[in-house]
This record gives structure tokens, C-alpha cells and sequence, in this order.
């Protein structure tokens, strides 16, 4: 199955969305139908993809507790990065679910702490991690928890409903169906900031190549996806159409340009979304395929995407 499948019939489309994400050499001939996987590398239940400056990638194991990297070469570094007990199940979505990479080389991570089941971030590249946010408890379902590294330097967190009254967005007391903003220095007890509300479970998070920060929404069933900007009211976001069935957004990541991908844990797929004019649409044309779990952009304009059990390299 070609991995780069074209869904509109247009070839400019298709040659747009290659020529932001991969250099020259990469693209193939005019009749190639677009990326190809090149790589395929085993993974234990892989999420939270942090595409680092010298070619490799982060991931996060989500039920082992463990960051590993691919290396620039796609081979996987045998030694973990990093390691935080955390606990979760094949049948729920606790774990090791966020993972971000500061300016100055920290790392930080969103994990359910094993001995209380809390959601919690903290800095994990030391000895033994440090938390500087206690979240609060988590749930089976719609945990939230991806991570990012704002432009000022700060921690932007997405948390959902965590199947609780959905009239908790309207509390700014507590996280639930929330964008927060933290400081990376703060103690465990800091107040975040809320940066928007609303959401059902704002999982998918990424900032685009202007800065702006968005997030791809998962339905609470009966009601439509969406995506919208961070910084505003989730009811100010786009529904975006469910013809083809829930894509259950997974992860985003900037595809330059003014595009975004955005990865399908039910669609399996990676899809391009243009947000040019700040209202975002889906651009029919699938950009990676499988991605379920997680999405990253290389530093030299590969994509790699993770599966239940697999990282796929783009290119």
C-alpha cells in the first residue's frame, strides 16, 4: 500500500505538502505517489515523539516507563534515556504519555504516578525525575497529558474531562478539559495558567511555524472533532467532518507552511490540516500511513510516525 496516498485529485496539492516536508532528494520522480516507508524499527507501546537537533528521535514506552531514542540512522539506542515508574494498561490510556525537550536541553515528561495514580510533569533527565506540577488523579480514559515547550520557555499541558462532570471546565480551580501553562522551575504545588477551556480531551497539542498553538480534539462521542487555537475558547474551534469515521487525534505536528499533521489513533493515518488563515480544514490528502500513536519532523525533513508496536520511518 503506498504510504503516501493521495485522496484529492489535484497534483499541486500533493507536490505542495512533500516539498514543506521532505528536501529534494527525498521526494523521488513526478511519479511517485509521495513518501515511502524506509525504515521500520520494533517499539513497545510507543507515544509522545520529540524529533531532536541532530537527526534522532525521542519516544516514550507508555506502559514500561522507559525514553528511548532512534537514532539518526534509524537504529534504536539499546540504553534508555531516561526511566520514571509510572503505571497504565493495554485497556486504558495511563502511562507515560508526554515528552518535551527544552531550549537548554532539559527533559521533561507527563506520567500517572505509580504509587498514587496522579498525573504529574516533571524534569527527567537527572538522576531521579523531579516534579514540578502534581496534577490530579487520573482516569481510565481521557487523561490528556501531551506535553510542549513553549516559545517564552514555559510547559503547555493539554488535560481532558478525565470522565468527570464536563461543567468542570468552567472551574478554574482544576485542570479538567483544559489548556495550562506551567512553569518548568515551579514547585509541585503551582497554580497553572489557563490558556483555554473547553476542551474534551485536548491530546493532540503542537505550535506551528508562527508560533500559534493548536490542538486537535477528541469527541466526547456524540459531537464532532474539532481543532482550534490553543489560546482561545474551544467553542471558537473548527468541527471538522467525521465522513470517513472519528480519526481520535493522537498527536499534531508542524508541517510548515502554515500545515499541520495530524495523526489518527481510529484512522491509523496521518493527515494533512492547513491552518493558513487561522481557520483550520482538513486538506484530503493523507501524509504518513500508519500513524496511531504519534508523529515527529526530522530535522532533515523526514517524517517518523508510531503504531501500536512500531516507529515507520518517512522519506
Amino acid at each position: 500500500m503506498s504510504t503516501f496516498r493521495r485522496v484529492v485529485r489535484t497534483r499541486a496539492l500533493v507536490a505542495l505538502v512533500a516539498a514543506l516536508v521532505l528536501p529534494a532528494s527525498a521526494c523521488g520522480s513526478s511519479d511517485d505517489d509521495g513518501f515511502r516507508a524506509t525504515a521500520t524499527v520494533a517499539a513497545d507501546h510507543p507515544v509522545a515523539l520529540v524529533a531532536e537537533p541532530d537527526g534522532s528521535v525521542l519516544y516514550a514506552e507508555r506502559l514500561s516507563g522507559d525514553v528511548r531514542r532512534l537514532g539518526a540512522d534509524d537504529t534504536p539506542d539499546p540504553d534508555p534515556v531516561a526511566h520514571v515508574d509510572t503505571v497504565g494498561s493495554e485497556s486504558d490510556q495511563r502511562g507515560l504519555v508526554g515528552l518535551a525537550r527544552a531550549s537548554g536541553g532539559e527533559l521533561y515528561a507527563t506520567w500517572v504516578r505509580a504509587d498514587d495514580r496522579r498525573l504529574v510533569v516533571g524534569r527527567i533527565d537527572g538522576d531521579e525525575p523531579v516534579v514540578i506540577w502534581e496534577g490530579p488523579a487520573s482516569s481510565d480514559l481521557a487523561n490528556g497529558g501531551t506535553l510542549l515547550v513553549a516559545p517564552d520557555g514555559r510547559l503547555v499541558v493539554g488535560i481532558g474531562d478525565l470522565q468527570q462532570d464536563r461543567a468542570l471546565a468552567d472551574d478554574p480551580t482544576v485542570a479538567n478539559r483544559k489548556v495550562l501553562s506551567l512553569d518548568p522551575a515551579g514547585p509541585p504545588s503551582q497554580t497553572p495558567e489557563v490558556l483555554s477551556t473547553g476542551w474534551n480531551n485536548p491530546f493532540a497539542l503542537a505550535y506551528d511555524d508562527e508560533g500559534v498553538l493548536w490542538v486537535a480534539d477528541n469527541s466526547p462521542g456524540d459531537q464532532p472533532e474539532r481543532i482550534g487555537r490553543g489560546d482561545a475558547p474551544a467553542e471558537e474551534a473548527t468541527d471538522l467532518p467525521t465522513d470517513e469515521g472519528e480519526a481520535a487525534p493522537s498527536a499534531l505536528v508542524a508541517l510548515g507552511g502554515g500545515h499541520l499533521g495530524r495523526c489518527g489513533f481510529l484512522t491509523g493515518r496521518l493527515d494533512a490540516v492547513d491552518v493558513r488563515d487561522g481557520t483550520p480544514r482538513l486538506e484530503g490528502l493523507v501524509v504518513a500511513e500508519p500513524c496511531r500513536t504519534g508523529a515527529a519532523l526530522r530535522s532533515d525533513g523526514r517524517i517518523v510516525t508510531a503504531a501500536d508496536d512500531q516507529l515507520i520511518v518517512f522519506g
